[in-house]
């Protein structure tokens, strides 16, 4: 099978381009130094799955109307030349930022989004392009809101923030303790998942989160992060802050999603990064 998966020169898509060339799929790894995505004939002619990974960050693009742009181009271009390439599938990797600010105690697929920044407004309308795809030919399209993903050369959450500082003896601050907390997914678990799915897609167009199983208060989770580390522990809890959410796993499930644990999760990414 012919897998294309875009943003490969980054963290999650670097991973999932690496799993399946090493599990027999033909890969072809787009990055953004390779040609530009948003140029038709970028992706090869004939391909069977697309995982689109690519996308412009607040980070990278800071300019809100051109990060919005870019990541509805990018996703646009991506959709189509896989529509044009008689694909059987596309994944599309969104994010819990399609949700805007989220003020629920568990989040599912039907929790109606807060207000959107660019870069949520971004995923959610890039989430309706590949409906729309799946509308006009495309066999199967799946939307992955991801929460925190997790493993060597994560970033850009507050997890990965947290294990930098206890590998560098650094002092880590928390808040709720107490509160249960399960928006972790490991990259590997992520890449095996995303692999079954290309296998055997399933007809039509959906959307999920996906999480960890098992969720485990704040304080747990950061004592095992210094547990795995082999450090002391070391953090400390403020008042305040709010509380995290928890994120349903029952439609992720009904998709063929089997959850690693809080805990196995964790302990997965700290070994990857030691």
């Amino acid at each position: 099978m012919h897998a294309v998966v875009t943003g490969a020169g980054g963290f999650v898509g670097g991973f999932v381009a690496r799993w399946l060339a090493d599990r027999g799929y033909q890969v072809t790894a787009h990055t953004r130094q390779k040609a530009d995505l948003r140029d038709p004939g970028s992706l090869p002619a004939r391909f069977d799955a697309l995982i689109h990974c690519a996308a412009e960050t607040p980070e990278r693009c800071p300019e809100p109307a051109r990060l919005y742009e870019r990541n509805l181009d990018l996703a646009r271009s991506a959709f189509e030349q896989a529509l044009a390439a008689g694909a059987r599938c596309a994944v599309f990797l969104s994010s819990m930022s399609a949700y805007g600010a989220i003020s629920v105690a568990e989040l599912s697929e039907d929790t109606p989004p807060g207000e959107l920044d660019p870069y949520g407004r971004a995923k959610r309308d890039s989430e309706a392009l590949l409906e729309q795809c799946v509308a006009r030919g495309l066999a199967s399209g799946l939307s992955i809101r991801l929460p925190g993903t997790v493993g060597k050369g994560s970033h850009d959450n507050f997890l990965s923030v947290a294990l930098g500082k206890v590998l560098r003896g650094e002092p880590v601050k928390g808040r709720n303790p107490e509160a249960l907390f399960n928006n972790i997914v490991y990259v590997g678990d992520l890449a095996a998942f995303l692999e079954s799915w290309i296998a055997k897609p399933r007809p039509g167009y959906a959307v999920t989160n996906v999480a960890a199983a098992e969720p485990l208060p704040m304080r747990e989770v950061f004592e095992l992060l210094y547990k795995h580390a082999g450090r002391a522990p070391g953090f400390t809890f403020e008042a305040g802050g709010k509380k995290p959410f928890l994120i349903s796993l029952a439609r992720a499930r009904s998709l063929g999603y089997k959850p690693a644990s809080v805990r196995a999760s964790l302990e997965a990414f700290v070994r990857d990064c030691r």
